[in-house]
């Protein structure tokens, strides 16, 4: 028998992003799946690698937007652009890497590996940009090229891995996408998870955690909060992240605890702390993927109440660890299922114990890594 023990593989990672915890949701995955590769391979982490249009190719898109009302170029993804990403990440593979990982795709699509590579992404460029954009606004021959290189660098990969079945979904509709190298790998969260429900079984806490207040509508729960004070005097808000409208911080019961780091030892013991006292996680947002927030404050058995848009069914079962709202929803809709909750302690109960499981079973970044290292594995070994 061969009892030689096999030399570690040698994995790069290329990303667009620092490799730290703090900065938002993207930045905390960017991290942990850098992490997870570490722990099986010898792991080179190549970024952060920040697409940067030509200025002039900028500027002249802005123009002919948002001054003369015509067509402008998706510039992040120009020819130019991804040429110099595709540049930038060659040279810093390392050397003897017998394969690459790639955080996303769109950015890396004219890059032309010679050993194989995988991609992990939470949604395609096609789906960021209908969440976000107006296609009228854009060159649609443009737009269709930028969607068929991205197809074309999924279809040439090796391996791919959605962080939700949602976002998986969405490509392919988009794409056309046909082989079937494609997974739903998921995603974990930020915080380790305690080891049980540490909810004392009387705070009625709202935490909202977001870096832009509007965008995850942090405006709606405002108004919700306002019905609902009146009736609920024990009902308080915690607001985590980026700075609230003027005027809702100095509401009764309103506290800004600001961004908090989970890097900063005290800051993420702070972040704990506010989840492990939470009775729901109130998460109305407009333009979203995957939200961290919602898995983060599961662990610790907080239910959310969402809207049913983007991957946020997937994070959160209706009506058995949370509450989805048709959207765009509205303060009396939002106001009125946390109400609901309010009011019917068996039923809210019941969904805390459905929440934490949920995410525990499913949310956790030891299960992403084995799903996205046994593929590479299998790969490399044929």
């Amino acid at each position: 028998m061969d009892d030689r023990i096999e030399a570690k593989r040698s994995v790069t990672y290329v990303t667009d992003l620092s490799r730290t915890l703090s900065g938002g949701g993207a930045y905390a995955v960017n991290w942990h799946a850098f992490d997870e590769l570490a722990k099986r391979f010898n792991a080179h982490y190549a970024g952060p690698i920040v697409p940067k249009p030509p200025f002039v190719e900028r500027n002249v898109s802005k123009v002919r937007r948002r001054i003369l009302k015509v067509p402008g170029r998706y510039s992040y993804f120009s020819g130019p652009t991804l040429n110099r990403n595709a540049r930038i990440a060659a040279n810093l593979v390392a050397p003897g890497s017998d394969a690459i990982v790639f955080r996303s795709a769109g950015r890396w699509s004219r890059c032309r590996p010679a050993v194989p590579y995988f991609v992990y992404l939470d949604a395609a460029v096609h789906t960021f940009f209908h969440n976000t954009f107006e296609p009228s606004d854009f060159e649609s021959a443009d737009l269709e090229r930028i969607w068929r290189e991205e197809a074309l660098f999924l279809e040439n990969a090796s391996g791919v891995y959605f962080e939700s079945d949602w976002g998986l979904r969405m490509a392919k509709s988009a794409y056309g996408l046909k082989r079937d190298h494609y997974r739903v790998a998921g995603r974990g969260g930020v915080l380790d998870p305690p080891l049980s429900d540490t909810w004392d079984g009387k705070s009625q806490r709202l935490v909202t955690i977001a870096m832009d207040f509007r965008q995850k509508g942090g405006d709606i729960v405002a108004e919700a909060y306002k019905r609902l004070k009146p009736r609920f005097p024990s009902l308080t808000w915690s607001i985590i992240g980026g700075e609230p409208d003027k005027g809702v911080a100095e509401l009764d019961g309103v506290s800004y605890a600001g961004v908090l780091r989970a890097d900063e030892p005290s800051e993420r013991a702070r972040l704990a702390e506010i989840l492990s006292g939470a009775f729901l996680c109130v998460h109305p947002t407009r333009e979203d993927t995957s939200p961290l927030v919602i898995t983060e404050a599961a662990y610790f058995g907080c239910p959310s109440v969402s809207v049913r848009l983007f991957a946020i069914p997937d994070l959160v079962l209706d009506g058995r660890t949370g509450i989805l709202l048709d959207a765009p929803a509205d303060p009396a809709q939002l106001a009125s299922a946390i109400e609901s909750l309010l009011l019917d302690r068996p039923r809210y109960l019941e969904m805390r114990r459905g929440a934490r499981d949920h995410a525990l079973n499913n949310f956790q970044w030891e299960r992403v890594g084995s799903v996205i290292c046994d593929g590479i594995e299998e790969v490399l070994r044929g």
